[in-house]
């Protein structure tokens, strides 16, 4: 019989979140997972075929092709968030699940299973193999399950607030909070210049690409950066890039070029951002915001895409730094965001220009509720 799809709550660099079965299911199916990985008993494994996405009972995907140590096999796969709910969900009692040639976990801590006709699967931990971020991961899932139906966004965001408004503004500096934790260590680490690097990089790879994107920033310094090129810098990671469902404004090379113009143009930009932040008490929203879009970043980036650099990197890293700017980041315009989240606000009776502290709770209460849903 097939099991439900269990829910774990992990620590996040932003906080705890949640995350389901279904998240790294919707990942395997991608072929987003495709090694070489090791095993827990030390065997390398690739992926040549993920195989088919099961939605009734028996094993997570059938008919999978994989690679141990150079050996071609053929079978069922099992993905599970723990090595225990092989036996918490009767696998090793189901025939069903004889066919299984990988228990594929995400968190560490493993021992063998065995099927009901003694076989023990390989087992792989996916946590260090998984091509982006953990927590972006575990949020994009829960707003594609949500896709089209902002109704029950709503829905979850009244059943978690009582008072609305408040309660978003707890819930988004709370997050910010944790954002700041975050980019302090990178700051006693670099220093300012480097972790604004760093920071602003990543946040370009938002959508899947922030690994990627990170590991360019950690390796290459601006000028470094300048000197190689965009080709040679895409190319560094090729194979890494998430593609698919990306929209042309958000492929990694465009915004890779963005930001190298973004450097040829102000070089010193990163000292701008301090001078700007130590003005932002004197002046109104909406023309220090014209300032840091059109004069410090030059006019090279999207408004939206502005913004959401300004809310994931610049506040808490100028937070961190000393510069009080945290109402700023909850009425700051919240840049990209998703449509569901938009028609939600709506739905909740918020009017006006959108503000981040609202899209920011929404999401913090989505991360946190993903809800046990059973296959089909």
């Amino acid at each position: 019989m097939s099991t439900c799809t269990r829910v774990e709550e992990l620590e996040g660099p932003y906080g705890p979140f949640a995350i389901g079965e279904r998240a790294i299911q919707r990942l395997w199916a991608s072929a987003e997972v495709l090694g070489p990985m090791l095993s827990s008993q030390g065997k390398e494994i690739k992926i040549i075929s993920p195989g088919d996405w099961n939605r009734g009972a028996g094993p997570d995907f059938l008919g999978a092709e994989i690679l141990i140590n150079n050996e071609r096999l053929r079978g069922d796969i099992e993905i599970h968030l723990r090595w225990s709910d092989w036996e918490a969900h009767g696998h090793h009692q189901d025939p069903n699940f004889s066919g299984v040639i990988l228990h594929a976990v995400l968190i560490p801590g493993v021992k063998p299973v065995t099927t009901s006709s003694g076989h023990q699967p390989e087992t792989v931990v996916l946590l260090p193999y998984l091509p982006r971020d953990l927590e972006d991961i575990a949020e994009e899932d829960a707003l594609l399950e949500l896709r089209g139906r902002a109704g029950e966004v709503a829905r979850k965001v009244l059943a978690a607030e009582t008072h609305l408004i408040p309660g978003l503004r707890h819930r988004a500096l709370t997050r910010f909070q944790n954002k700041t934790k975050h980019a302090r260590h990178r700051l006693k680490e670099l220093g300012f210049e480097q972790t604004c690097h760093e920071l602003v990089v990543e946040s370009l790879g938002l959508g899947g690409n922030r690994a990627p994107m990170s590991e360019l920033a950690h390796a290459h310094s601006p000028e470094q950066m300048i000197l190689l090129g965009i080709d040679h810098l895409y190319m560094q990671k090729c194979g890494r890039w998430k593609l698919r469902g990306l929209r042309p404004a958000g492929h990694p090379y465009r915004r890779l070029a963005q930001y190298l113009e973004l450097n040829r143009r102000k070089p010193e930009w990163r000292n701008d951002i301090k001078k700007w932040a130590k003005g932002l008490a004197t002046q109104s929203l909406a023309s220090s915001r014209r300032q840091l879009i059109d004069e410090i970043l030059s006019g090279v980036f999207p408004e939206g895409r502005a913004d959401t650099l300004c809310i994931n990197a610049l506040f808490p890293l100028l937070q961190t730094a000393g510069y009080t700017v945290d109402k700023f980041w909850c009425d700051w315009p919240p840049g990209n965001r998703p449509d569901d989240i938009q028609e939600a606000r709506q739905s909740l009776g918020l009017e006006g220009p959108t503000r981040n502290f609202e899209v920011q709770g929404i999401l913090d209460i989505l991360r946190r509720n993903i809800s046990e849903s059973p296959k089909p």
